[in-house]
C-alpha cells in the first residue's frame, strides 16, 4: 500500500490564532499492508486530519463540533450521554427507513461518522456526505455496509468485536432446548387447550455431538456454555489459526463431515459470497436423522426451500431461527406452517448489557479514531481493500 503522509501535525496544532499553515513536506512511504501498518495508516490519516480542522477552527473561532448519524433510533443513555460529552451532535433516524429518504438525510446532515444500526448503508449512501470519516456498526455483521465503497474514500468501517457475543451465544444455546425439547410448541399447544402429555417426546442434549460453523467470540462462549451437558463439540472454522484447548473439543477440516457427523449444529460464521446458501439442499439430505439446525448469524446461509423441504419431510428433527432471508419474512412464508421451527425476530444481540455495550463501544471506536488513535485493526472489516 503506497500513501504520502505530513509530518506536520503539532506545529499545526500549536500555531498561533491567525496563522496560515506552512506547506507540508511530504515523503514517500511503502506500505506492506499488515495489520500493523494498516494501523499506522489510519493513524496518521486521523491526524492528518483532526490536525488541519483543528487549525481551520481555531482561527475562525469555532469550537469543534462532529455530526454522527444513526441509522435508526438513538442508542442507549449511557452511549447517548457519552456523545455529548464530547461535544457530538447525534441524529437518529426512522428505523428501516427507505433508502432515498436516508440518502436525502445523509447529503443534508453531512456526518462525520454514521452509526448503522438498521438497513442497508450502500455506496451512494456514504458518498452523500463529504465529511464522513469513519462508519461503525452497532454490532458484528457487516453484510448490510458496502464496505468496497468505504475503502475507496479510506473511511474504516468497525464493528462492535465482541460486545454481544455473550447474549447471541445464550440465545443459540436458549434455541437449541427449545427446539429439542418442542417448548414453543408445547407452549401455544396448551394455550389451545391441549394436553400433550402422552404423545410429546424431546431430545436430551447431554453427550450429543455439536457441530460449531465459525469460532469466533459468539462460538466459543457457546462451546463453553455447552461443556457442563458433556458434549462432543466439532469445529469448523477455515480461518481458525488455533484451537482453544478443551475437553471433547476436535477441529473438524471437512465442512461435510462436520454436516454428517452432528446431532446438532450452530451457525457462527459471517456471511460472504462464497457462503451463501451454505446449507442447501445436499446438506439437509447429509444430516443425520433427528438432528437440529440452530441459526443465529445471517438468514442467507440458509437455502429456506430446502429447509422448507427437510423439516416438513422430517429429514431433520427441528430448526431454530434468529435469522431469515429476507428479514422480516413475509406473512404468507412456509415457514410458518412448520411445527418444529422455533422462530425468533433476530433479537439474539437484544439484552439489556448488549446494548449497552454495543452502543458505547461504537461510540467509542469514533471518538479514538477522531483523536488519533487507530481502531483495533481486527475490529476493522475493510482493512484489506484499502489502497492508495
Amino acid at each position: 500500500m503506497k500513501s504520502s503522509y505530513s509530518f506536520f501535525f503539532k506545529r499545526l496544532l500549536n500555531a498561533p490564532k491567525g496563522a496560515q499553515p506552512e506547506k507540508p513536506k511530504r515523503i514517500e512511504i511503502i506500505f506492506i499492508a499488515t495489520p500493523f501498518h494498516y494501523g499506522n495508516f489510519i493513524r496518521n490519516r486521523c491526524r492528518h486530519t483532526t490536525a488541519r480542522t483543528a487549525l481551520r477552527q481555531k482561527n475562525q473561532g469555532v469550537h469543534m463540533t462532529r455530526t454522527l448519524l444513526l441509522t435508526g433510533p438513538e442508542l442507549t443513555a449511557e452511549a447517548m450521554a457519552y456523545a455529548a460529552s464530547q461535544g457530538i451532535r447525534v441524529i437518529p433516524t426512522t428505523p428501516y427507513a427507505p433508502a432515498d429518504e436516508l440518502t436525502s438525510i445523509i447529503s443534508a446532515e453531512q456526518p462525520d461518522a454514521i452509526i448503522v444500526r438498521q438497513g442497508k448503508l450502500s455506496r451512494e449512501m456514504i458518498n452523500a456526505s463529504a465529511k464522513l470519516t469513519i462508519i461503525a456498526k452497532h454490532g458484528v455483521g457487516y453484510d448490510t455496509i458496502d464496505i468496497a465503497a468505504a475503502a475507496d474514500r479510506s473511511i474504516p468501517v468497525t464493528i462492535a468485536l465482541g460486545a454481544n457475543a455473550q447474549s447471541v451465544a445464550e440465545h443459540a444455546f436458549a434455541l437449541m432446548f427449545s427446539v429439542a425439547r418442542q417448548t414453543a410448541l408445547l407452549d401455544a399447544r396448551m394455550r389451545e387447550g391441549h394436553w400433550d402429555k402422552a404423545t410429546s417426546v424431546g431430545m436430551e442434549l447431554s453427550g450429543k455431538t455439536l457441530g460449531l460453523v465459525g469460532l469466533g467470540s459468539i462460538g466459543r462462549i457457546l462451546m463453553e456454555l455447552v461443556a457442563p451437558l458433556r458434549m462432543t463439540v466439532k469445529v469448523y472454522d477455515p480461518y481458525l489459526q488455533e484451537l482453544p484447548s478443551a475437553p471433547n473439543v476436535h477441529l473438524e477440516r471437512d465442512f461435510e463431515a462436520l454436516v454428517a457427523q452432528s446431532d446438532i449444529i450452530s451457525l457462527h460464521c459471517p456471511l460472504t459470497e462464497q457462503n451463501r446458501n451454505l446449507f442447501g439442499e445436499a446438506q439437509f439430505n447429509r444430516m443425520r436423522p433427528g438432528s437440529i439446525l440452530i441459526n443465529t448469524a445471517r438468514g442467507e446461509l440458509i437455502d429456506t426451500d430446502a429447509l422448507v423441504e427437510a423439516l416438513s419431510s422430517r429429514k431433520i428433527a427441528g430448526a431454530g431461527l434468529d435469522t431469515f432471508n429476507p428479514e422480516p419474512p413475509p406473512a404468507d412464508s412456509p415457514l410458518w406452517g412448520l411445527p418444529t421451527l422455533v422462530a425468533t425476530p433476530h433479537v439474539g444481540a437484544n439484552t439489556v448489557e448488549a446494548r449497552d455495550r454495543v452502543g458505547l463501544l461504537a461510540v467509542q471506536q469514533i471518538v479514538n479514531f477522531w483523536s488519533g488513535t487507530a481502531p483495533d485493526p481486527r475490529a476493522v472489516v475493510n482493512r484489506h481493500l484499502f489502497q492508495s
